[in-house]
């Protein structure tokens, strides 16, 4: 009667060590980091100076600002450009705000260029 005992009382003990030792190994390989894809990097167009550049600007300019910063927070980053280009092109825009629109022109540039890079021949 001993015996079975022992034995009842080892199986349970064996379960119970291999329930751990199966819980430890899904906890190490499931936490695993995972690298992201090639080419997944988020870039964000940083339009803080843009938008503190043409805060005293006249009306016309301020509404291709809001038009451009609408087109970038709606992913429309063609819009956005082809406003940004316009506002370039608006009489009584400063060097300060010419530096302010290159800047954010390179940063769309290089989104626009990210987004529609063509996928590898198969």
């Amino acid at each position: 009667m001993n015996q079975t005992r022992f034995g009842v009382q080892s199986k349970i003990w064996m379960r119970r060590l291999a329930g751990l030792f199966l819980l430890a190994v899904v906890t190490i390989v499931g936490c695993k980091k995972q690298e992201a894809p090639a080419g997944s990097t988020v870039e964000v167009i940083d339009a803080s100076k843009f938008f503190t550049a043409f805060s005293s600007a006249p009306p016309e300019a301020k509404a291709l600002v809001d038009s451009v910063m609408a087109s970038i927070q709606g992913s429309d980053l063609i819009k956005a450009r082809l406003d940004l280009d316009r506002l370039a092109k608006t009489p009584g825009v400063t060097d300060a705000q010419q530096a302010a629109i290159k800047t954010l022109g390179d940063q769309l540039d290089k989104k626009i260029a990210a987004t529609a890079s063509p996928a590898a021949p198969k």
